[in-house]
């Protein structure tokens, strides 16, 4: 899929991978549009890569409807020159709120398990499906008839089985991917997953746990936002990639 002249939309795009992926992205000539809730940083970064290539509308709950289908109509009338081709969808929390507390002192309560079920798995199939429902009315782009991609991110975490309410919430992303594919298929559109192990971004950064964040096999280090982007981008770039998640850990297993 050609990168260039297309809408890509990027939840969680403030900060983090997200924020990496949007800058790739405009690097390869697409344009971007930012669904977020930190609107200071979306702001920052906007300002940064260029209002006209990177847009972000207000605060965005992923996991309310009508906001992200208001986030998406506005998307469209920005940027009405371009068609939207995809959607990247990096945004999610590790721990629930302090506000939430835990079953008998840190076990998992049902509250705290809901929430982060409900932002990163219900989040990232709300934005999903409402983008899914623009890719189908584009026109195919190449002799394979495709019109558009998902992207969604799990976590190692998810697939190696960790922390009750974040593994759980990435492992229900993982098991998304191929029957959202198998869904998506007639219809031209692909659907890909990114299970990243331990990338160097301000949510490792500000774990009070990052001291003893454990490193991959090889390269012995933490990830690289940048590794994570390009990923990204040779999925856009790749047909034949759908309906498959991909490990990006450097052989870390936890």
């Amino acid at each position: 899929m050609k990168i260039d002249g297309s809408v890509f939309i990027v939840t969680g795009g403030a900060s983090g991978l997200g924020a990496q992926v949007a800058r790739s992205i405009i690097s390869e000539g697409g344009l971007i549009s930012i669904l977020d809730v930190n609107s200071n940083l979306a702001i920052k970064l906007a300002d940064e890569l260029g209002k006209n290539k990177c847009y972000f509308h207000g605060p965005t709950d992923v996991t309310i409807e009508s906001e992200v289908e208001l986030a998406i109509q506005r998307t469209m009338l920005y940027f009405n020159n371009a068609t939207i081709r995809g959607t990247i969808l990096c945004s999610g929390i590790v721990k629930p709120p302090k506000s939430l507390k835990g079953y008998a002192g840190n076990l998992t309560s049902f509250a705290q398990f809901e929430h982060i079920i409900k932002i990163n798995l219900l989040g990232t199939y709300c934005v999903a499906q409402k983008v899914a429902e623009k890719l189908l009315e584009n026109k195919p782009i190449n002799e394979d008839g495709e019109k558009g991609i998902i992207i969604t991110v799990s976590s190692i975490l998810g697939l190696d089985g960790l922390l009750v309410g974040y593994g759980t919430s990435k492992a229900g992303i993982a098991g998304l991917t191929l029957p959202l594919a198998k869904e998506l298929a007639p219809f031209g559109i692909r659907v890909m997953c990114i299970a990243p192990g331990v990338f160097d971004t301000p949510l490792v950064n500000q774990s009070s746990e990052s001291e003893g964040t454990p490193l991959s096999l090889f390269p012995h280090r933490l990830g690289n936002p940048i590794e994570f982007s390009n990923l990204v981008l040779q999925i856009i770039k790749m047909p034949m990639l759908n309906g498959s998640i991909i490990r990006l850990d450097g052989a870390l297993t936890v």
